[in-house]
């Protein structure tokens, strides 16, 4: 029996215990609360520290996967006139030129005797009449006009005579690869080495023009030999999937097509301290010997997917698409 009476039907519970419960109940609710501010903070601060380290990290450099995806900067941030390189986009397809004043500043006597303007007019002697080996000799001195502009100072050590360099040889009906040397090249050939019956010659000189715009005639220069030369921003790897969205036609275009890509965390590491250091350059996207596809870094960008776009050829835009989605299946 109690010591108070009850009203009939009530319950009594001693106070102290009822406090007891409410402020037990508030205290786990407050440390459920806690913990998971905790958690979140946690994992915030868990991605800024590796968002940083991916951003700060020092990467080895890339090589050119020829026969998969390969992304170059063709370094084109300065004027009109004053590149090395130039994306030319024309009949749906895009290529890279090298530009009258990026061939005359790398065949220039002050680099030194290599680099002397009758040797550039051997090479393009070579040019009309075997262009594979023309692009071969050339490839050195690509490679020192853009160690050039990287601010390189001992660009001009990367031609020397004693260079090795694999052409095709035709033994039979094959060719077959065979190893020279850019001396024994040049040796070789001569500037009046002419064919009259050549008609490459107005496709692939090199010079000025009535406007002064040296697109007009510049040298279209191949994608193996883009990526041999140029700077390597990503490779195939870079990416873990790819999607492709039409857009339909306008009364001003034609169908479009843009290729979402998503970037591993290396990838969005890399494309970002790219675009951070060359911002209003061209990317150009080498797919399986060929370009596919080619876009100007407006800004830095930190970014886990990537839009290319609008392309108007589908078969490209799709090939870019299966290639990165068929890499990871």
């Amino acid at each position: 029996m109690g010591l108070f009476a009850q009203e009939p039907g009530s319950q009594a519970v001693p106070t102290g215990v009822h406090r007891y419960t409410g402020w037990t109940r508030e205290i786990g609710t407050r440390n459920i609360i806690l913990l998971f501010v905790a958690v979140v903070g946690g994992w915030f601060v868990i991605g800024k520290v590796w968002d940083h380290y991916l951003l700060q990290r020092k990467w080895p450099d890339l090589k050119p996967q020829l026969a998969g995806l390969t992304v170059v900067g063709t370094l084109d941030s300065k004027d009109y006139d004053h590149n090395l390189y130039r994306v030319v986009t024309a009949n749906q397809t895009s290529r890279v030129e090298l530009t009258s004043y990026g061939w005359d500043t790398i065949f220039d006597d002050k680099n030194g005797p290599l680099f002397d303007a009758t040797i550039g007019d051997t090479i393009k002697n070579v040019q009309r009449v075997d262009s594979d080996t023309s692009y071969r000799m050339l490839e050195p001195y690509l490679r020192a006009g853009v160690a050039r502009i990287l601010g390189f100072t001992d660009y001009t050590k990367l031609v020397s005579r004693d260079m090795p360099i694999t052409v095709d040889v035709a033994v039979g009906k094959t060719y077959v690869p065979h190893q020279t040397s850019l001396g024994a090249l040049l040796a070789k050939y001569s500037p009046d080495a002419k064919d009259p019956d050549d008609t490459r010659r107005e496709d692939t000189d090199v010079g000025g023009n009535d406007n002064g715009h040296s697109v007009d005639h510049g040298l279209p220069i191949p994608a193996d030999s883009l990526t041999a030369t140029s700077p390597i921003v990503l490779v195939g790897s870079n990416f873990t999937g790819a999607d492709l969205d039409e857009r339909p036609a306008t009364m001003f275009d034609g169908k479009t097509y843009t290729v979402t890509l998503n970037l591993s965390s290396e990838g969005r590491s890399r494309f970002f301290q790219w675009s951070s250091q060359h911002e209003n350059e061209n990317l150009v996207f080498v797919l399986q010997h060929r370009v596919v596809a080619a876009g100007r870094i407006r800004q830095q960008m930190d970014v886990n997917s990537w839009q290319i776009g609008p392309l108007h050829d589908q078969e490209t835009a799709k090939a870019l698409v299966d290639y990165v989605n068929g890499m990871h299946k």
